[in-house]
């Protein structure tokens, strides 16, 4: 089940615009709270009732299936690495009986006692982190039952992945995406820059940064 490119990439534009306009009436929500780290996923499905919205659970991959859009949640303190559960983190995903296009919504609080307010944030082309997909897909969790020697044990071979942040490059408010048009798509995004990553086989990677007009970055 997977939808065309180009509703894939009607629904991000539109999915970040509707979080754009928030942020103008209110720039810094709460996202974290100490003992409560799903309070980003709250913010972030508010006001997208007209989607169809699937909940994968913890650790499946990625969080929430947006009309066929996948999207993984991440909020972190500094612009450091994010942590991957068990999962490499690429463009598309796959997610029986599900299979598509794959973004990243990650948010960098700024922390004040036990509350955490956004201050940066982007929807981010999975291709950022990693452009192999057939790669990121062949790492999967795995586990080997009838271990020890009562056989009564489980040997667990799970894979945890460290990547830098996108939000390092690019503060503020952005959509990250892969292809150049999609001002085209939606009349409220401005395309600020490019960006170029280099892989280790020396092959160039672009990548475009829009910003909204509702919003200053």
């Amino acid at each position: 089940m997977s939808i065309s490119l180009e509703k894939s990439l009607t629904i991000v534009t539109q999915v970040f615009s509707i979080k754009c306009r928030q942020l103008v009436r209110h720039r810094n929500p709460n996202i974290y709270l100490k003992g409560n780290k799903e309070l980003f996923s709250n913010w972030f499905e508010d006001g997208l009732d007209r989607y169809d919205i699937t909940r994968l659970g913890e650790n499946a991959h990625p969080d929430l299936i947006v009309d066929g859009l996948g999207i993984e949640l991440k909020s972190l303190k500094t612009n450091g690495q994010i942590q991957f559960n068990s999962t490499i983190p690429c463009g598309g995903f796959r997610h029986s009986p599900y299979e598509g296009e794959c973004y990243y919504a990650v948010a960098r609080y700024r922390l004040d006692r036990s509350y955490g307010y956004l201050q940066d944030f982007t929807l981010c082309d999975g291709d950022y982190f990693n452009h192999d997909r057939e790669m990121a897909f062949s790492h999967v969790n795995a586990q080997e039952s009838g271990f020890g020697n009562y056989g009564d044990g489980v040997l667990r071979h799970r894979k945890m992945y460290s990547f830098p942040s996108p939000l390092r490059n690019v503060p503020g408010v952005s959509l990250i995406s892969k292809y150049m048009n999609l001002h085209e798509l939606n009349s409220d995004l401005t395309l600020e820059r490019e960006i170029t990553r280099e892989d280790v086989n020396g092959d160039v990677f672009t990548f475009f940064v829009y910003r909204h007009s509702s919003i200053s970055s």
